[in-house]
């Protein structure tokens, strides 16, 4: 072995000098990353950071869509992760303008109520507490619907195994001031003021959905098993669940309070007695006036059979969204939608499948027609999935449709193959479930029954009908003690104001008279076939269902909610073994084995027909193209526009 040179220890003390650097350089860097994630964890512990910086031109900003509560807050877990992460979008978008106003209609007429607590029904969910209403936390509804971000809450620690929720609300978040009232009146002097969103208001919301007086069905059975919910201070809130189950995340999270300062009191102030709260509560005197709430939008005015008008809610501490009001014209024909569209009175609309045909359809393949603002640029159409399945309910409490061999014969009498392609001009998909599209938990060996005649006269001779007397209508004695036959006749609940829903019906009524069936047609207006599905006053009833980000069986589907008051499960569907796999479904995490128990369910709704599901739609949303931005959303409500606005320069 040689000695080393001069030269050769200078390289060695050179390599030992880099690399004792290196060692420094990796040091630092290590500490350097820690503090980031020191700052990070502390940063989403506060909430959402207090300043919006640019970044590429796009809006960012930390934690949630309210601003941060003031410093120095102690948290009750503060070794616990803020389960809110940021909000993944933000309004308004680079560039739009902010002072257009949209118009979208109201075909229904005019809503029951505004008490959502009470009523349940697609228009105000989609139409008003979309917008004018602010739950603890929110979906990332555009992006990822997965994670949730802060509204009224910057901060929510889970413990005990999902059994427990401590939320931290935004402090100066103010309900909005109540509409369609004169404060100036001395009887409502009480009401004038700023009222703060407190956790009074959510225990007062919590007590009032499980209060055994308030009719509210629909929304009881999600927090049967809520155990309490207490205010701890005026910010800070404990909700407690009896056991862990999948849905206390959604149910805890996405209720938006109502103002206790309201709905607590008389019209005159005076609050209500704890004997008495459920029954004012049902019959309060602001239930049918207007909304409040805190969102980016407050209800400016209603009038009856007019309109209804939501605006920039100026005072909202969150993201402001470009859009200055939002009007919506009430009306009861659905097809006036097409010519408000057309005339520009309304900015955007869905058209119905043959409104779709007539404008559109009908042209592919031929020369445009002059002055058509579908082909001239002026409106934008696409056709997006609705979370959504349209059904024909059958009233499982009348001895008519009592036995599945019935039931299910009904479905082989309904040609929907035929009604989709001829009727909703291939707008949708066929289904057999009550689930979304393409969802992974879709039993994929469940193919629909065919349209086949002879196999529904089949079952129902299995079921026990025949043609006893000759007529040409089946019969059977349904009850016992019956002296002579009940003929096979009964009456199908429809909207009076679709055409399709007419078409579809007069198709499905030929059949069945084919085969010794007489179905006779009961077309109603939303408000009251609403009330008439209620009060289960039908045979049978076309319907649809918009459909969660989770599943949840229970409220349609579960027996017990078969007699509950306004409830869902309007068509008293009770099985043991579907109540077996709801029940579990609520309990059960693990995505496989929610997997397992949806097919299950899936297959046992296939083979008892408590509905005959008919589609999955494709809506045809169609704008003018002032409306910019226009994108939808990855959950219900799909066509929120608080990323939309409209140019009114250049």
């Amino acid at each position: 072995m040689r000695k080393g040179s001069a030269l050769d220890y200078v390289l060695v003390a050179g390599l030992g000098l880099v690399l004792l650097v290196l060692v420094v350089v990796l040091f630092q860097v290590n500490n350097l990353e820690k503090r980031f994630i020191t700052q990070g964890e502390q940063l989403r512990a506060l909430g959402e950071a207090s300043e919006r910086l640019m970044a590429g031109g796009v809006r960012v900003k930390g934690g949630s869509g309210q601003a941060a509560s003031s410093g120095g807050e102690k948290f009750l877990h503060p070794e616990v992760e803020n389960f809110l992460k940021p909000a993944d979008t933000h309004w308004p978008p680079p560039g739009a303008t902010l002072d257009g106003e949209i118009t979208r209609g109201w075909p229904t007429g005019d809503p029951k109520g505004f008490n959502s607590y009470l009523e349940s029904f697609a228009d105000l969910s989609e139409y008003v507490e979309a917008y004018a209403a602010l739950p603890l936390a929110s979906r990332n509804s555009w992006t990822n619907p997965e994670i949730w971000h802060g509204e009224l809450a910057h901060r929510v620690e889970i413990t005990d195994d999902f059994k427990e929720f401590t939320i931290y609300l935004n402090k100066g978040v103010m309900w909005h001031p109540p509409a369609n009232l004169d404060l100036n009146d001395k009887k409502y002097a009480w009401l004038k003021g700023n009222h703060e969103v407190t956790a009074e208001d959510m225990v007062f919301s919590f007590d009032m959905i499980l209060h055994p007086q308030v009719e509210n069905g629909a929304q009881k059975n999600y927090y049967a098993e809520l155990e309490s919910a207490k205010a701890v201070d005026s910010h800070t809130l404990v909700v407690r669940w009896k056991k862990k189950q999948y849905l206390n995340v959604e149910q805890t999270l996405s209720l938006f309070p109502l103002p206790k300062f309201i709905f607590g009191f008389d019209a005159e102030g005076k609050p209500f007695s704890k004997e008495t709260v459920g029954i004012r509560f049902n019959q309060h005197w602001y239930n049918n006036k207007g909304f409040v709430g805190a969102g980016p939008y407050r209800m400016e005015s209603y009038k009856s059979g007019s309109k209804i008008r939501l605006v920039r809610n100026e005072a909202f501490t969150g993201d402001k969204p470009a859009i200055a009001a939002i009007n919506y014209p009430i009306y009861t024909d659905p097809q006036q939608t097409l010519l408000k569209l057309k005339a520009h009175e309304i900015s955007y609309g869905g058209l119905t499948p043959g409104q779709y045909r007539e404008e559109i359809l009908r042209y592919e393949g031929k020369e445009k027609p002059k002055g058509s603002p579908f082909f001239d640029g002026r409106i934008h159409c696409q056709k997006i999935f609705s979370p959504s399945f349209d059904y024909i309910g059958w009233n499982a409490d009348r001895p008519l449709f009592a036995d599945k061999r019935v039931r299910r014969a009904m479905t082989y009498a309904f040609d929907r193959a035929r009604i989709l392609e001829s009727v909703f001009v291939g707008l949708g998909e066929i289904t057999t479930h009550p689930y979304v599209a393409g969802a992974s938990y879709v039993d994929p060996s469940i193919k629909p029954y065919p349209f086949d005649l002879q196999m529904a006269k089949k079952l129902l001779a299995e079921a026990g009908f025949t043609d006893s007397d000759g007529d040409g209508l089946l019969d059977k004695k349904l009850r016992p003690g019956d002296t002579k036959p009940t003929p096979f006749e009964f009456t199908l609940l429809m909207s009076a104001s679709s055409p399709e829903a007419a078409a579809m019906a007069n198709i499905f009524r030929e059949d069945l008279l084919k085969i010794g069936v007489k179905m006779n047609l009961d077309a109603a207006e939303w408000s009251l076939m609403l009330k008439r599905m209620e009060e289960k006053s039908f045979d049978a009833h076309t319907g649809a269902w918009l459909m969660n980000f989770d599943v949840d069986l229970y409220q349609i589907w579960h027996s017990s909610q078969a007699d509950v008051p306004k409830g869902s499960n309007r068509i008293g569907f009770r099985n043991k073994a579907a109540d077996k796999i709801i029940e579990e479904l609520r309990i059960t995490f693990d995505p496989a084995k929610r997997t397992e128990l949806l097919q299950a369910f899936h297959r046992l709704v296939h083979e008892e027909q408590p509905y005959t599901f008919f589609k999955t739609r494709k809506v045809v949303a169609c704008a003018w193209k002032d409306v910019k931005n226009l994108i939808f959303a990855k959950e219900r409500p799909i066509s929120n526009s608080l990323p939309w606005w409209v140019q009114t320069s250049g």
